[in-house]
């Protein structure tokens, strides 16, 4: 566990019984030192920990497992606020804007993905520019000295995809393409990929780039990862995206064969899922960029299946 997280949940039991950090830190080290604590500039030692957790009236041996359930609830709860905001589910967003934004975050990586999560909202609601989103953005994550590390947090990696997704400058762009791909080739050189479903918005977004600069092979290598990680870790998220892509990349190519079997997997999700609303959308946006209409290629594909 890192010192700074220990520091964190110990902040948070001190603010939340109301005791001044004057009083908490008296007689155990200096104030000075306490918020050097804090913000990671030193590492606590035991001996101050124990004092500190002591004074709490808490067991340290007891607060270490207290620090991995809350910090594991807090990570459930940012995901959900995230998930919100990338859904445009705005009255979820506000319910739990307030509830963060006076919490003393245990885990530092909890803390970036709301921040970036608050980011992107303030974008769709008007509230932000794309200039001032993606500037918002790179301060969070120290860019552009971050392109230069070899290992990263699977939230850095979002928030890379995230720029690449709204940055104007194509320069930023190309850079964080290149970069985002060089993490995909080799994976153990990110933290915390394992299940996480988000891991598929970098893909989503690496996808959409590809189809916009006409890299058509390099959408099918995406959205190929994103598929074979649905399938694996038996999730959905995603998915109609990755086949409609999929399908478009190769109707592009002209690889007609490739586009319609594809295409049809599309609306299998779509149906699986019974999202009126999303098959509404999806149906307006493939009947647009086929050129088709999508209830009859649907019908006329299983026909013609049907009477091979």
């Amino acid at each position: 566990m890192k010192s700074q997280d220990l520091c964190g949940y110990l902040e948070r039991l001190r603010s939340s019984r109301n005791i001044s950090q004057e009083i908490f830190t008296n007689g155990i080290v200096s104030l000075r030192q306490y918020r050097r604590y804090l913000s990671g500039e030193s590492d606590i030692p035991f001996q101050v920990a124990d004092k500190l957790s002591e004074r709490l009236g808490v067991q340290t041996i007891n607060l270490l497992g207290e620090i991995e359930a809350t910090r594991f609830e807090e990570k459930r709860k940012v995901d959900k606020f995230y998930n919100s905001v990338v859904n445009n589910s705005k009255d979820d967003v506000l319910s739990m804007i307030t509830y963060f934004e006076n919490l003393q975050f245990i885990d530092p990586e909890n803390k970036v993905l709301f921040l970036h999560g608050l980011s992107l909202y303030m974008l769709i609601t008007d509230q932000d520019t794309r200039s001032v989103t993606v500037q918002k953005n790179k301060d969070l994550i120290a860019y552009p000295a971050i392109l230069k590390r070899t290992i990263i947090t699977l939230n850095e990696m979002v928030i890379l995809s995230s720029i690449l997704d709204y940055s104007d400058d194509p320069n930023d762009t190309q850079e964080i393409s290149e970069k985002l791909k060089q993490y995909l080739e080799n994976r153990s050189f990110v933290i915390g990929t394992g299940h996480e479903p988000i891991f598929n918005l970098v893909l989503f977004r690496l996808a959409r780039y590809s189809g916009k600069n006409s890299l058509f092979g390099d959408v099918i290598n995406y959205c190929t990862m994103g598929i074979e990680r649905n399938h694996s870790h038996k999730f959905y998220y995603l998915l109609d995206y990755f086949y409609y892509y999929t399908a478009l990349a190769y109707y592009r190519l002209g690889e007609m064969e490739k586009y319609q079997v594809t295409l049809i997997k599309c609306f299998n999700v779509l149906q699986t899922e019974g999202n009126q609303k999303k098959i509404d959308k999806f149906t307006l946006l493939i009947n647009q960029d086929f050129n088709i209409n999508f209830k009859e290629f649907v019908v006329s594909y299983y026909q013609n299946q049907t009477q091979e």
